[in-house]
């Protein structure tokens, strides 16, 4: 019988990977950590996760073992972490309800009239995001007007607009809206996301560094990036 291991990566919900932690031994994530950055190399280069666990842990530690290996932690999925998260000021997801039950299934009802979640209005930052600063724009866009610092981090529901430089990582349609877009005045980001979608400094154009440009997901799911300077 295969041993139980400490970590499994999930497949993508709402076009985000969730980590799932299925052990509390410190050691055991370790190692499975570093497994799991054997098998997929492209974890070190920024895959943004969702954390989810049904087993108590210190949040603080995995977080920080998890940013040290590379991978960039979106939130947490609501469970037994909660509290963890929301004293971290972490952005709590709802939990994956996709794993199939051993239910028959019953006649189907009428679904009542539930109203669409309100956008809310854009979240304005007007002072500089530091190292190590994260700042969440839920259900609405976010606008920074100030330098953002690298290792900081900007997340948004809807689009990120940062009318100065970028320097740390965007992460724009964060609960999975694909049309979000990500626009700065001068980009040098660590990394671009787009509903899950990333792109590493690496991987972006050197022509557009230090350049306003603007990043979107195609039809195909590929994030482009243009220059907005003309």
């Amino acid at each position: 019988m295969e041993e139980q291991r400490a970590l499994r990566l999930m497949g993508r919900i709402l076009t985000l990977s969730r980590l799932r932690v299925q052990s509390a031994d410190t050691q055991a994530i370790i190692e499975d950590l570093t497994q799991l950055t054997v098998e997929n190399p492209n974890l070190k280069q920024g895959l943004p996760v969702i954390i989810e666990s049904q087993i108590d842990l210190d949040l603080s530690w995995l977080v920080k073992i998890l940013r040290k290996t590379g991978l960039q932690v979106l939130g947490v999925s609501d469970g037994i972490l909660t509290a963890q998260a929301s004293a971290l000021e972490l952005p709590i997801l709802p939990p994956d309800h996709t794993q199939p039950r051993n239910v028959k299934p019953a006649t189907p009802a009428a679904k009542p009239n539930t109203p669409a979640p309100v956008s809310l209005p854009a979240r304005i930052i007007t002072d500089p995001v530091r190292s190590g600063q994260q700042i969440y724009a839920e259900r609405s866009d976010l606008i920074v007007m100030a330098p953002v610092s690298p290792g900081a981090e900007l997340i948004a529901d809807g689009c990120i607009h940062v009318y100065n430089t970028l320097r740390g990582r965007a992460i724009a349609g964060a609960a999975g809206n694909p049309g979000a877009r990500i626009f700065c005045k001068k980009m040098e980001a660590e990394l671009l996301a787009i509903a899950g979608v990333y792109m590493v400094s690496e991987q972006i154009p050197t022509q557009l560094h230090g350049k306003g440009v603007q990043c979107w997901l195609s039809e195909d799911s590929h994030l482009e990036i243009e220059s907005l300077d003309y």
